[in-house]
């Protein structure tokens, strides 16, 4: 009897299964997140985490357009993470003076960027063939971003060996930047090409 096709190759490949579980997961927990939160500060902050999570989840799974056993296996671990974050941003919110709290709640963000890197590394494995020059460009933009967050998250969370209320401020301001900024304007930049066809342009 021949060997027959390995079994991670023809399992747990449905991408819109995945997506509709995240969608699912993220909305029980966004909702308790509004309903046990009181402080302000960490309330909002909470809010706009689960947010960018969850856009920054889709785009990984939209460059990616495919998946297997281990990277779902890895998505589910990422939305166990997620689960968690109500009980973190709650122990924020009732401790916010507590540098227990603040590490806790840094601690929940810091595994949610591991997971993603995580699937993210493991997802050039996954790639669409037809595809897989712009995916793997996507891929290191998305890795980038998630590098600058886990670092500017480390930063914000060591200021409360300072402050813890002003740890809490600054980690709802790394969080409000990533959601405000892919909407603000950039300045389009010139190309070598653009360049010439501009003195072209002016020749008579």
């Amino acid at each position: 009897m021949g060997m027959g096709e390995p079994y991670n190759r023809f399992t747990g490949q449905s991408l819109e299964r995945l997506t509709a579980l995240s969608d699912g997961l993220f909305a029980v927990a966004m909702t308790l997140l509004v309903l046990d939160l009181r402080v302000p500060v960490s309330a909002a902050g909470s809010a706009y985490t689960e947010h960018g999570l969850w856009v920054a989840q889709h785009t990984l799974l939209g460059i990616l357009g495919r998946c297997d056993r281990t990277l779902t296996w890895i998505s589910l671990g990422f939305l166990f993470v997620v689960s968690l974050l109500p009980f973190s941003a709650a122990l924020l919110a009732h401790f916010v003076r507590l540098r227990l709290a603040v590490g806790a709640y840094w601690l929940n963000i810091l595994l949610l960027g591991v997971a993603l890197e995580w699937a993210a590394r493991y997802g050039r494995k996954v790639l669409v063939p037809g595809d897989a020059r712009q995916s793997r460009s996507r891929l290191a933009i998305f890795r980038r971003r998630i590098l600058l967050a886990q670092t500017l998250y480390a930063l914000a969370a060591l200021t409360c060996v300072v402050n813890t209320q002003a740890s809490v401020i600054a980690l709802a301001v790394v969080q409000l930047y990533f959601i405000i900024s892919p909407r603000l304007p950039r300045s389009r930049r010139k190309r070598p090409d653009d360049s010439q066809d501009q003195l072209a342009a002016h020749r008579p």
